[in-house]
This record gives C-alpha cells, sequence and structure tokens, in this order.
C-alpha cells in the first residue's frame, strides 16, 4: 500500500499512518504485526519452481507494503521493531 501513496498530504493516508502509530504503540500491536511480516516471509526464499511462487510472492509483497507504512508512519520505527524482537528472542534464550 505504501507505493500507491501518491500525494503525501492525501488525508486518507494520513488517517491510515495513524492508526499504523496506534497499533505500533502497543506491545501486542507490535506483536501482530511481527506475525504479520513474519506470515509474509519477507526475508525467506519463496521461490518454488512452479506457480505456487506467484502466491508467495503475493505474501511477500504485502509484508513489504506493510514495511512501508511502518517506515512512512516513523522512518525508525521498523529498526526498533526489529531491535526490540532481537531482545525479546535473547531474553527469552537465555
Amino acid at each position: 500500500m505504501a507505493k500507491k501513496k501518491v500525494d503525501p498530504q492525501d488525508k486518507e493516508y494520513e488517517i491510515l499512518l495513524g492508526h499504523v502509530r496506534e497499533v505500533m504503540k502497543t506491545k501486542s500491536g507490535k506483536e501482530f504485526v511481527w506475525w504479520i511480516l513474519d506470515e509474509s516471509n519477507i526475508y525467506g526464499n519463496i521461490f518454488t519452481g512452479n506457480s505456487h511462487t506467484y502466491f508467495l510472492e503475493g505474501k511477500r509483497a504485502l509484508g513489504l507494503d506493510i514495511i512501508g507504512l511502518i517506515q512512512d508512519m516513523d522512518k525508525t520505527a521498523y529498526a526498533r521493531l526489529l531491535l526490540d524482537k532481537q531482545i525479546t528472542k535473547e531474553d527469552d534464550d537465555g
């Protein structure tokens, strides 16, 4: 969705970014966003050698759009999300 932003002054897009901001304020919201990004396999190999690749690419594209929204909302929010997830993982592991 972030790629479809034509005008930075677009009211609907600004409202959407406000919703993203609210979601990213809570631990539960961040966990939900992380789950979506994990399910979209944005960093994984999606090539299957058959038409299932197109399905996986669609999931990946949605994940990238969500990252775009998060970055449009706050340029450092995605980096903080990754850092928070790493810290949580280390706390759980050790």
